[in-house]
């Protein structure tokens, strides 16, 4: 089985990233919406509500993008909702339906971006629950060399090379 260690640490680095990297541009209104409906599924969770969480989350994969959302938004939006829903069938003891989820999010594009790192973690979970160490190991490793390129930028914008709130 694939070491706890490499897990936690691929969630830390995507965690820690997202504060400052998973944010989608534009003001259209479907992106607005969509902001709304992850608003939603938060306070359904906080309430205990998972099915709702779900069906609100499911309103935005199922529903129809409106022309002249720019694409990176659009793969960017639907991608954090896949990976929510992985992540909450994984939590469920779905982990077919968490590969599934994350095999669509990932089946919009790969980019060297949070939305797929985080997709890529959640699909090796759901490898790892299945039994599938090697898939598991493969998705993990795709997804810290995602976080290593995005910390490496981050590092670069900084002066003094230190990660932003880092002491000296």
């Amino acid at each position: 089985m694939i070491a706890r260690g490499l897990v936690a640490a691929a969630l830390l680095a995507t965690f820690a990233l997202g504060c400052s990297q998973a944010r989608v541009g534009g003001e259209s209104p479907w992106v607005a919406d969509t902001a709304r409906r992850h608003a939603l599924a938060d306070e359904r969770l906080r309430a205990g509500n998972t099915a709702g969480a779900k069906e609100a989350l499911l309103a935005i994969v199922d529903g129809a993008v409106p022309p002249g959302v720019p694409l990176g938004d659009r793969r960017g939006v639907l991608q954090d909702t896949y990976f929510r829903l992985a992540e909450m069938d994984l939590q469920a003891g779905d982990a077919r339906a968490a590969l599934a989820s994350a095999d669509r999010g990932l089946g919009l594009g790969r980019a060297d971006d949070l939305f797929v790192a985080n997709l890529l973690v959640v699909r090796g979970a759901a490898h790892e629950s299945l039994g599938d160490g090697p898939a598991a190991a493969t998705d993990y490793h795709d997804a810290l060399l995602i976080n290593d390129k995005l910390l490496a930028g981050v590092l670069h914008e900084q002066p003094d090379g230190r990660a932003p709130g880092a002491q000296p």
